[in-house]
């Protein structure tokens, strides 16, 4: 396949793309990626560009300090990635704790995620002085450059093709550098009140003589690298399982277990405030992980059906794989769709196309290649905040699902369908789903904290 002028290797099969990511040093993801989401989906300056592109690979390299910041502090476990869960997570119960607290409400559940999971993350990553806590409204812009980044990636002239997106774009960018000046005017850094990932990846950028601009693209980038595809992924795995009343009950049983058996019902001619009142503390995602076995299994099945990523390498020398097999020509392209990969029924199995919520259940039973999962990436496109985006998933269902009592409004009695034609690293619902949303009697007064 040509691109152009330029030759397109693209990659189905499981052991080849294994092969692939271990190529790293000769089969490069840093130029195309460079190239497209800083140069063409952040608008990164020149100068900007020609300092991330020097060099990529090698130790002492803009790109390559960053990108051992990011891969360090998110590993699972770390010290970094807790404080960012913790803090997201926290904003994310405040607002499950007052949902439906009067009485029995209807949500539309993408667009109620759009802006709880936005707000929390900002506001957990950059501290409260962040950019959405100083104008609300920004909240509208990102969603207006989510929607434009085919646009403002493909189009010739972003600015006039895609000028909704782009006009939202040079506000987030403003609001990002007003940011980090407000923070560098109280202490010098441009980061204080920040997390130590921004902390840290500021520091990289002083380093290398980044100015503020860079700084602020930079972190606008980092906010919506957490926030795009984790909203979608969390629909998807709340609306499966409240779609299947049955799946629905056995994981509700399952968090009961793990977080412990609701008190009795409160006793009637109580006040509110008399009630006897559990408070449900601080989410502990590894029990999650230990004793929800189908909710993790729904979450991994959501991540096959939706993912869309793919991933674009360069040729850096002619290079053989499977044995000499195929020869991978010097300055070629290489693409690996997730899509291909994850409805395979070579890889999968029969049931490929099909929602499966217990096809990871049971460890093992499931033989598929490694590499047959391209969610997160792979090799040298792995997704450094794979472990933070499984783990607030996790969390954010487990609390929405323990907590209330849920159905499928009759404006939208089923699920919505997958948006085959606009995908990028998630597919998107078609449509919104309304659900009816009641607070469980059982649980009293419960409160997220």
């Amino acid at each position: 396949m040509f691109l152009a002028t330029q030759k397109v290797y693209v990659v189905n099969s499981p052991a080849l793309i294994s092969q692939i990511n271990r190529r790293q040093k000769v089969i490069d993801s840093n130029p195309p990626f460079l190239a497209v989401v800083f140069g063409k989906l952040f608008s990164f300056p020149a100068h900007d560009m020609a300092e991330l592109l020097r060099n990529p690979d090698e130790s002492g390299s803009l790109r390559r300090d960053t990108q051992v910041v990011e891969h360090s502090l998110l590993e699972r476990g770390m010290p970094a990635l807790n404080e960012i869960f913790t803090a997201v997570v926290g904003g994310v119960a405040d607002q499950i704790s007052t949902l439906a607290s009067e009485g029995p409400t209807t949500i539309k559940l993408s667009a109620w995620l759009s802006k709880v999971l936005p707000l929390s993350t900002a506001h957990g990553v950059f501290g409260p002085g962040n950019p959405f806590a100083r104008d609300p409204s920004l909240l509208d812009d990102f969603w207006e450059f989510e929607g434009g980044l085919k646009g403002l990636t493909m189009g010739v002239f972003p600015s006039v093709t895609a000028a909704g997106p782009w006009k939202a774009r040079r506000r987030l960018v403003q609001a990002f550098t007003d940011y980090h000046h407000h923070l560098a005017a109280e202490d010098g850094s441009g980061s204080s009140g920040a997390c130590e990932l921004v902390r840290q990846l500021a520091d990289v950028a002083r380093r290398h003589d980044r100015d503020a601009e860079y700084r602020a693209r930079y972190f606008f980038a980092v906010f919506a690298a957490f926030v795009i595809n984790t909203v979608p992924v969390t629909f998807w795995t709340i609306g499966h399982v409240v779609a299947d009343r049955a799946l629905f009950a056995r994981i509700r049983a399952e968090l009961d277990a793990a977080m412990g058996a609701p008190p009795p019902p409160p006793r009637l001619g109580l006040e509110k405030d008399d009630q006897q009142n559990r408070i449900i503390g601080p989410q502990d995602i590894a029990r999650i992980r230990e004793q929800c076995p189908l909710l993790v299994s729904t979450f991994r099945e959501t991540l096959r059906h939706v993912g869309a990523s793919t991933s674009t390498m360069v040729v850096r020398e002619d290079t053989c794989i499977d044995d000499g097999r195929y020869l991978l020509r010097k300055g070629a392209l290489v693409q690996m769709t997730a899509t291909a990969v994850h409805s395979s029924p070579e890889a999968w199995g029969p049931t490929a196309a099909a929602f499966d919520p217990e096809r990871f259940l049971t460890p093992g039973a499931v033989k598929v290649h490694p590499a047959a999962n391209r969610t997160f990436g792979g090799g040298g496109s792995l997704c450094p905040g794979r472990h933070l985006a499984s783990d607030e998933v996790l969390a954010f269902a487990a609390m929405f699902l323990h907590e209330f009592d849920l159905d499928l409004a009759d404006e939208t009695p089923r699920l919505a369908p997958r948006d085959e034609t606009n995908m990028l690293s998630v597919m998107k619902p078609k449509h919104d789903v309304v659900l009816r949303v009641a607070r469980r009697r059982e649980l009293g007064n419960a409160a997220w904290v």
